[in-house]
């Protein structure tokens, strides 16, 4: 049997794999989204976001919680292995016919024409990550982070080619479709040779149930979620229009980078190794604490100083063209940071069996989420991204608050901890980084000076709090494990 030592070393190196790969995915994504943003405009990318936005929930239901329920499982078999591999491919073949029959819907809902022949191709990229589907999570389970990682980068670097060549070829947004439908495709057959099995016959004398009652709730969840992180893109669609949405996607794709590459993944790592020692009081908590320190020093304090170089980063990346995105994805960032701390608490659900409790959390606070983001609606992009934030800070405290309830872990030490780095690391850290772009100089030199100077105030208080010092002291010993070196002491 695994020990909590051994397991919590395989968990690091893990983590340390598959964020290595996906610190170079990010790198490919910013080549493919500056390189994009400079041969197609805003509307390009604002019809495809209109697309995904309204269909994108079929993504939800072909998944039916059924990964995280294969993964959760404390044993699999291969008959219940292959049953879920038909649901899932099955699910995913009943969605794209359902988001095709509603092409007419999506454009009479935008009154745009041109949807009408984007939307049946996306609608084919659900049978393909329907059959993607409990191969990762197969992946995953055996704890495979490498296989995964290979998976991911070939993807990607397939799906930049392909949208790159199609936009110097003049497609338009038709780039931006081809990057998903290669992305999607690759993505499920590096998988299928890493996993080395093929599914055999759906078997009726197996039950599912306890897959179903799992993710059934995790379903619903889910589905609530999508509509939360969704409604900004319909709403500023729907008022403004293609080009409006386009300068929005582009921040919000920016913010939803960094914050994929780090939550996705972890999830993958945290979720299999937290549902293992949901039993071991302290070891769950310890893993936990971790986790969450991660989290807050690297994921929100990095939102944080990209908040601060929003403005520089823009500049930089995109060109004058696309000024209009700073103040978006500065806005969005600060949002960032709490929707990144709060990841803890969807793994706390999920690792402790509790979807349920969780989707009754969402019956109350999801609707209201969407009522402050929707409200931004009448001041345009930037008003959307403030709804944004200020839900997602309401919601971190609430969902931490409520899984405490419901799991009986205290949360408070955890809910203590992290307000006391976001406010004495991650805000200073972005202040500076602020600071440093009202220097009469150079883009780029403002983005070199504002890194510098939060990385001089988080080393200050290294060495002068020695609460911080612990903190770096349990950073860097899990950043060590992660790269498969055991701690000295």
């Amino acid at each position: 049997m695994t020990t909590a030592t051994g397991l919590g070393d395989q968990a690091a190196r893990g983590a340390g794999v598959t964020l290595g790969a996906q610190l170079l995915r990010a790198g490919l994504q910013v080549v493919a989204l500056v390189v994009l943003a400079r041969l197609l405009e805003p509307r390009d990318f604002g019809l495809v976001a209109m697309v995904t936005a309204v269909i994108g929930v079929a993504e939800v239901l072909r998944d039916f919680g059924l990964s995280s329920a294969a993964i959760a499982a404390r044993d699999v078999t291969r008959a219940e292995r292959d049953n879920l591999f038909w649901v899932n491919t099955g699910l995913g073949l009943a969605c794209g016919v359902l988001a095709t029959a509603a092409t007419p819907l999506v454009v009479a809902l935008y009154d745009e024409p041109r949807l009408a022949t984007v939307v049946p191709v996306l609608a084919a990229v659900f049978l393909v990550s329907g059959a993607n589907t409990q191969y990762r999570a197969d992946l995953s389970r055996r704890l495979r982070f490498r296989a995964l990682a290979v998976a991911d980068i070939a993807s990607q670097v397939l799906a930049m080619g392909v949208a790159i060549g199609l936009a110097l070829a003049g497609a338009g947004l038709w780039a931006v479709v081809g990057q998903q439908v290669t992305a999607a495709t690759v993505l499920l057959l590096v998988n299928v040779v890493s996993a080395r099995w093929l599914p055999g016959r759906y078997r009726r004398d197996v039950p599912l149930r306890r897959f179903f009652r799992f993710g059934g709730a995790l379903l619903g969840t889910q589905s609530i979620s999508y509509l939360t992180k969704n409604v900004d893109n319909v709403a500023l669609g729907a008022v403004w229009g293609a080009s409006v949405l386009g300068v929005y996607s582009r921040a919000y794709q920016l913010l939803m980078m960094p914050l994929n590459q780090v939550n996705a993944p972890l999830t993958r790592v945290a979720l299999p190794v937290l549902s293992r020692v949901r039993d071991d009081g302290p070891t769950y908590r310890r893993y936990l604490s971790r986790a969450q320190l991660v989290g807050c020093y690297v994921t929100a304090t990095g939102f944080a100083v990209g908040a601060g170089l929003a403005e520089p980063l823009v500049a930089l990346l995109f060109g004058p063209r696309w000024s209009a995105v700073a103040p978006v994805f500065a806005v969005l960032a600060l949002g960032g940071i709490f929707r990144a701390v709060s990841q803890l608490a969807y793994w706390m659900y999920l690792s402790q069996d509790l979807t349920g409790a969780q989707l009754k959390q969402f019956l109350v606070t999801r609707p209201l989420m969407v009522l402050v983001i929707v409200a931004g609606t009448p001041w345009g992009a930037v008003g959307v991204a403030a709804g944004h934030s200020i839900a997602y800070a309401l919601y971190w405290v609430a969902s931490l608050w409520h899984v405490g309830k419901v799991s009986g872990v205290d949360t408070g030490p955890l809910l203590r901890n992290a307000t006391r780095v976001l406010l004495t690391v991650s805000a200073p850290c972005g202040v500076l980084a602020l600071a440093a772009t009202w220097l009469p100089v150079p883009a780029a030199v403002q983005v070199v000076v504002g890194l510098l100077a939060a990385a001089a105030w988080l080393g200050l208080l290294v060495a002068v709090v020695p609460a911080v010092r612990a903190d770096a002291v349990t950073v860097r010993s899990f950043a060590l494990r992660a790269a498969g070196r055991r701690r000295a002491a």
